[in-house]
Order: C-alpha cells, then structure tokens, then sequence
C-alpha cells in the first residue's frame, strides 16, 4: 500500500511539475493568445503550424531562457518579446489585411511619416522598455553560448539570402502545401515566421531569374505593336486619371444609416448611380501598389518587393505613360505628398512620365505648379485644391501647346488616417449609425461629401476646357478605420467574399458618366487604351473588362509582370 501511495506522489510531482513548467505555460498561453486575436479579427490561431512554427517558438524561447538571468520574472521576461512580435503580426493585419513581410521593413520610413505622433510614441516606448528590461537580463559574460544559440537562425538567414531555391524545396517538402491564392492561409497551416522566410526567400528567388525577363521578344513586340497603333491614330483624345486616397462610397454599407445623403447633390446629379467597381490589390494601405497596377497594367505580385515602386530605379519600363508618350501623349503625374514617398520620383520617370509636379512645400527647387495652400488642422492637401490647381494648368498648358495630346495622372493625398477634418472650414453634417460605432469612418464619410462636392467642379470644369475627354476616378484602398471587423458588421460589399478590396471607380467619357462592369484596378490601362483607339484596341487584345463573367487568373501575367519589373530595376 505504501508503495502505491508512494508511486501515486511520484506521478502527481511529475504531472505538477508539467502544470508549472514554463515551456508548457509559454505554448498554451501563445495558443490562448493567438486564439483572442483571432476572434478578435486578428490572424489565425497557432493550433495548426505544429510542425516548424511551435518548434521554431519553443526553441526561441529556451534560447531566451539560457542566455539571461534567473529570477522569478525571467519566464516573462523571455516571453514578452516574442508575444510583442506575434502581436505586430496580428496588428498589421487588423489594420491592413495582410500578412508582414520582411522587405516591408524598407516601408518603416513612409509609415513614420503619416502615423499619428501619439502611435509613434506608443510603439517606441513600449519597445524601448521591452528591448531595455530585457538587455539588462541578459548574462552577456556567456558570450559563446549565445553566438551558438543564434547559429541555426544564421544558418536559414544564409539560405534564404544566397541560396533560396534549396530553402523553397526543403520547406515545401517538410511544410503543408502552399495555396496560391492566401498568404493567411499559408500563414495558418505553416506558421507566420516561416512564411516570413518563405516569402522573402521567393523574393529572392525570382530577383535571381530577372535577367531571362528583360528582353522578352513576344511581350516586347506588343508593346511595340501597341505604339505604333497609338502613333497612327489621327485624332487623340486626353486622358485624365486620378486615384484618390481611401475613397470609400458610404452608399455600399448595408448596415449603416446616415442622417442626411453623404454624396454631395452635384456629384449625385452627374453620376446617379453609374458607380462601378474596381478590385484594389490592397486594403488599408500601400496606396503604391494601386498606382502599379492603375499604370502597368499587371497584378501587384510583389514578387520582388513588398511594394514594385520602391525598387524601381528610374529606367524606363512598358508602363501604360511610356506607351502613351511614345505615341505621341504628353505624359504628367501630380502627386499631393512627398517626392520621397514611396520612392515615386524614380517610379513615375520608371513608368513614362515626362514631367512629374509636388508640392513646393514638398519639393523646393523641383519646377511645380502646385502648393498645399492651408492645411491648419488637417495636415494633408484637401482635394479641392489640388483639383481646381491641376485643371487652371491643364487649361493653360493646353493653350500652349493645341494640338498635343494629354495624359494627366493625379494622385491625391487627403483622407488618408487620421482623417483629420478642419471643421471651421468642413462642418461635420453627417452622423452614422449601425451595428459597430466608427469614428474613423464617421470622419471618412463626413470627407466624403465634401470630397465629392470638389470632384464635381473639376468635372464641371473638364466638361468646359476639355469636353472631348476621358476622366477616370478610382479609389487606390479602402481607409483602415477601425479595422476590417467595421466592414464586416456594417455589410460593406453585401458581405462579398473579397469586401476588402472591393473599391469605387467612376468614369466620365466625353461629358456624360459611363458604367463599366467590375474591373481590376489592373484593367485601367486596357481601358484607357480601348478609349483612345476608339474600340480598335480591345478588338486584336484580350481585354478582361470586356470579357463577361470573370478575371484571367493572376499566373496568366507573370510573364508580363517580370518583363516590366526586370526593365524597371535596370
């Protein structure tokens, strides 16, 4: 009897012994953790990536634990880093939609830029007491056993930096396998970290096979095709194409209820209801890869960066402005913000633009024709201004220049976050009610109408200078407001499966609006094309917006996408 007893005390130290471990408590509160997140909106939970990702998080953790000192707090102490990474991985995607990347690092400057000072400081402060507690735990006199801990993470750094065609085999063989079509999904079955590596070491990958795709013969020779109709064409008509920065229509919530019409009467009365709708290849952010797309004319793929402008070099590329300017099209781009910004000076000379105009406030000694004018209490320019600027030079250097076709590309800037509202100027008239309370949204749509109201008196005035023209609005992304989770309970879309991306895009042809079917933002070039050529175009091409009932599959432009990115890095 003694002996079973006995026995029993042993089995129940053992179990308590499991209970209290710290490798145990640390997987079942990532598993907790990741689980709140989830339901949260954030990312998946940890459940299913057992096979490298809770391994690669446990082995992380006893590294910690080895390499600093003992003390009551050092179990949290060691965890809180990597509970604050996993947080970053679920904050990105609550407010963006997606999964991070590691090249996305390089677009840490342009998020300072246009954060909030009160989310800067929340985010140096926490990290700076997580990095400082923790440095000062660490046992530094214990130097080799910390440089031999980290050598199995040099070692797949090293892979995926110099040979990242052997690590994309051997993960794929001990990995789940990958869909094409969800990087949360990947993220879910394989964990976030190793996507993280699998990503960039893809990246890399295909940076490798960049030259095979620099002088693509059938690609080349279209594009050439395409020139050489544009320079027949006896009579050209201008192009007018402007993408404006988180556009959201308040019209497409089922679920939300607005105390007086959000779209100003003029804008109503020119478009009715002949808004159409364009797919953006993000939500929340990344304005840049909605400029790709609107001017390339190929999925954002991001194959080679997190974001293609920011490793475009300034060598001109087949972008829909080189085409247009060599045949015959004076090419201009106005940009609203900061030269610097996702590196557009070398991105718009890289597409075709002959002349590219910011700010002077922006840009002192770049010729420009445009100032932000006042901005108290809003930070970014108001659309008004910048619209009525571009069309007072559009219209001058139309008399200057009679007979040279125009191709004029803005990019506005206002309703971006925090959608700060100067209210002496812009009352707030507008209240929103609905299952979730927004204020952030309450503040976009209250932009809205007084947006709208600004787009109508360029039209107006379009309809006056230019009346032969093609002007087309489009939304580069939904604004983040509060996160995914108010579109979802305020039926934005009708619930559509992909409602994230699903943005407003309005053309006027030749004075009166004109309804399109959905369109990719990826489509606009083609229809811009089929504008200028009067229908021809679309005849000998393969124009989706012309097609009924769907989209080529994604894969169909990876050949055209590496041939435009080769010639855009030369």
């Amino acid at each position: 009897m003694n002996g079973f007893f006995s026995k029993f005390k042993i089995e129940g130290h053992f179990l308590k012994s499991i209970v209290y471990n710290r490798y145990v408590g640390f997987i079942g509160f990532m598993l907790f953790f990741t689980w709140i997140m989830s339901l949260l909106g954030g990312m998946p939970p940890l459940v299913t990536a057992w096979r490298s990702e809770i391994p690669l998080l446990l082995y992380v953790y006893c590294y910690l634990n080895g390499i600093t000192r003992s003390s009551k707090w050092q179990a949290f102490i060691t965890a809180f880093p990597i509970v604050i990474a996993y947080g970053i991985f679920d904050v990105n995607f609550l407010l963006l939609g997606r999964l991070l990347r590691i090249i996305e690092v390089r677009e840490l400057p342009e998020l300072l830029g246009i954060m909030p000072l009160w989310m800067i400081l929340s985010v140096v402060i926490l990290s700076g007491l997580t990095l400082t507690v923790f440095l000062r735990q660490v046992r530094f006199k214990k130097g080799f056993g910390i440089i031999l801990g980290v050598l199995p993470f040099l070692f797949i750094l090293l892979m995926v930096e110099y040979a990242p065609d052997y690590f994309l085999v051997s993960f794929k063989k001990g990995q789940r396998a990958m869909t094409t079509w969800s990087d949360i999904q990947n993220a879910e079955d394989n964990g976030r970290i190793w996507m993280m590596f699998y990503n960039e070491a893809r990246r890399k990958s295909n940076i490798r096979k960049m030259t095979e795709y620099k002088d693509d013969s059938s690609f080349l020779k279209n594009m050439a095709d395409i020139v050489s109709q544009l320079s027949a064409l006896k009579t050209k008509h201008n192009v007018h194409l402007i993408v404006l920065e988180s556009f959201v229509d308040p019209e497409m919530f089922q679920g939300a209820s607005f105390s007086r019409n959000p779209v100003h009467e003029d804008f109503k009365a020119i478009f009715e209801d002949k808004g159409s709708i364009s797919i953006s290849p993000v939500f929340g952010g990344g304005t840049a890869q909605a400029e790709f797309e609107v001017l390339c004319g190929v999925p954002a793929l991001k194959k080679l960066s997190g974001v293609e402008f920011d490793v475009f070099s300034g060598g001109q590329t087949y972008c829909l402005p080189s085409m247009l300017s060599k045949g015959g099209y004076h090419t201009i781009s106005t940009n609203a913000y900061k030269p610097d910004f996702f590196n557009s000076i070398n991105a718009y000379k890289g597409t075709g633009f002959q002349r590219s105009y910011y700010p002077t406030e922006y840009a002192r000694g770049l010729e420009t024709y445009l100032s932000i004018g006042d901005v108290t209490d809003e930070k970014y320019m108001f659309d008004g201004g910048l619209l009525k600027q571009n069309l007072d030079f559009v219209t001058q250097w139309q008399n200057s220049n009679p007979g040279i076709p125009l191709f004029n590309y803005i990019m506005t800037i206002y309703g971006h976050l925090p959608y700060h509202v100067n209210t002496k100027k812009r009352p707030r008239i507008i209240d929103v009610t609905g299952a979730i309370k927004d204020l952030q949204l309450e503040r976009c749509i209250n932009q809205y109408y007084y947006r709208t109201q600004a787009i109508a008196e360029f039209l107006n005035g379009i309809k006056a200078v230019d009346p032969e023209s093609l002007v087309i609005l489009i939304s580069d992304h939904l604004p983040p407001v509060y996160g995914p989770k108010t579109y979802e309970r305020l039926g934005y879309a009708a619930g559509d499966k992909d409602f994230l991306h699903i943005n407003r895009v309005f053309f006027f042809e030749n004075r009166r609006a004109v309804y399109y079917e959905p369109i990719h933002h990826y489509d606009i070039p083609d229809v811009i094309l089929n504008y200028i050529t009067q229908g021809s175009y679309c005849e000998g091409h393969v124009c989706n917006f012309k097609t009924s009932g769907g989209q080529v599959p994604q894969q169909d432009y990876g050949q055209a996408y590496m041939t435009i990115m080769a010639n855009a890095m030369k």
